[in-house]
């Protein structure tokens, strides 16, 4: 298997996670939340708006699998990703999922990372045109 090919799957899975994270938040809020040690009984609307921004987030890293800009986009979201959960868990007291969460998005941010890293340096030169 080539480092693209493995590549792919890594941006595909990582993709795929935030569609399955953000269908679960958009479709059934109050349960997800719950699930996931986040008690929470105000209004749908913000944790249902959170589920649509994942899937179009997941979406757009999909791309990531044929496009590598958004493969390094899913990278910085991951790692966005990691500071906000580190800083409520530390800051604001999130459950202790939020810790969990920051050290499998920074796992799946780096994993995407270095084979982005690992592809580049195994890719062939661009011959360079006589003058």
């Amino acid at each position: 298997m080539t480092i693209s090919r493995i590549r792919k799957l890594l941006v595909g899975a990582v993709a795929l996670h935030s569609i399955a994270l953000g269908g679960a938040m958009y479709l059934q809020p109050a349960w997800t939340l719950s699930v996931t040690g986040w008690g929470y009984d105000g209004s749908q609307f913000f944790p249902a708006q959170s589920g649509v921004f994942l899937l179009l987030l997941g979406g757009a890293c999909i791309v990531g699998i044929w496009q590598r800009p958004f493969a390094w986009f899913l990278v910085a979201t991951k790692s966005a990703a990691v500071v906000f959960l580190l800083g409520e868990y530390f800051i604001r007291t999130a459950p202790g999922l939020a810790l969990v969460a920051a050290v499998l998005d920074g796992l799946m941010g780096a994993a995407v990372a270095a084979a982005l890293i690992w592809e580049a340096r195994t890719k062939p030169a661009r011959p360079v045109p006589a003058e």
